[in-house]
């Protein structure tokens, strides 16, 4: 079994043809790895820009990679096929990167290039390391760490790495991944890359504005009094605005009154519902009366 950690860099450029942004792929970087983790190969190239030809200011202060970096190297479809042939064998490769944005980015490109297809040809187990790295080191799933400060808590310097460029990510990256690495929950966190696996990763997460909408669960449209834990009278009809619904109840017993927002977001495999209450302050009332 061979490793490949991959980082890819990228200018936003605005496609006319679709009528927005695209993160365009400028530069491949990745290293080989084999079972003790020595990186075996390197594959380094810069990718010619089609959608847009100027990088845009922030991209070339961060990489440090210039217009002219990228005017003569060869275009996607081309680094693509080149970076597929030095991957080699499929069926004992594993890919990495740090985060799954490069892998939504690689399947944004393809999806442009190749005719509406988002399958990456050069893919068929992949782990998302930088989910790998946190859950090894027992970090909460919300801090996403960034692959510096990954380094940094195993004590490795990134600053010996040009950081923001591909080629040193994916061996800073291997740096942390073998010091992480454990084979049975590693073996775990590989994915194979099925339809199933674009379909999640191509899903757009979005929130449920439809009050009737069958996802709708409407058990939550309730309230309990903060004070004494009964049921609240409802007092106005549930209206929609910033992302959740929201309705006015009163506690006729504790004369409280409250605000329930209900936010229902639909993610590929889930619902996550978000529900708070709060109280209505008696100024606030009398300032609307």
């Amino acid at each position: 079994m061979q490793y490949i950690i991959l980082d890819l860099e990228w200018n936003t450029a605005y496609s006319n043809l679709l009528g927005h942004f695209v993160n365009e792929i400028i530069e491949f970087g990745a290293v080989k790895l084999n079972k003790n983790f020595e990186i075996t190969e390197d594959f380094s190239s810069f990718v010619k820009p089609q959608i847009e030809k100027k990088l845009r200011n922030r991209v070339k202060n961060l990489t440090n990679i210039s217009n002219a970096d990228v005017a003569d190297a060869e275009p996607f479809e081309v680094v693509c096929k080149d970076f597929t042939d030095w991957v080699g064998d499929l069926e004992n490769t594993v890919l990495l990167s740090w985060g799954d944005m490069d892998i939504r980015v690689l399947i944004d490109n393809c999806k442009y290039f190749f005719a509406d297809n988002p399958h990456i040809p050069f893919v068929k187990y992949y782990v998302d390391l930088q989910a790998y790295f946190m859950a090894e080191s027992d970090l909460s799933k919300g801090q996403q760490i960034s692959l510096a400060n990954a380094a940094s808590l195993i004590n490795v310097n990134p600053e010996e790495f040009s950081l923001h460029r591909a080629l040193d990510d994916s061996e800073l990256a291997s740096v942390c991944f073998k010091r992480v690495y454990k084979k049975d929950t590693f073996e775990k966190a590989i994915v194979t890359c099925d339809d199933e696996f674009y379909t999640r990763l191509l899903f757009k997460p979005y929130i449920v504005s439809d009050i009737n909408d069958k996802l709708i669960d409407k058990t939550q449209f309730c309230c309990k009094c903060i004070e004494c834990g009964e049921m609240a009278d409802q007092l106005t009809d549930w209206k929609f605005s910033n992302s959740s619904f929201h309705a006015n109840f009163i506690c006729r017993d504790c004369n409280k009154r409250y605000r329930v927002n209900v936010q229902f977001k639909k993610n590929y495999s889930q619902l996550n519902i978000k529900k708070n209450v709060i109280v209505i302050k008696k100024e606030k009332e009398n300032a609307r009366s």
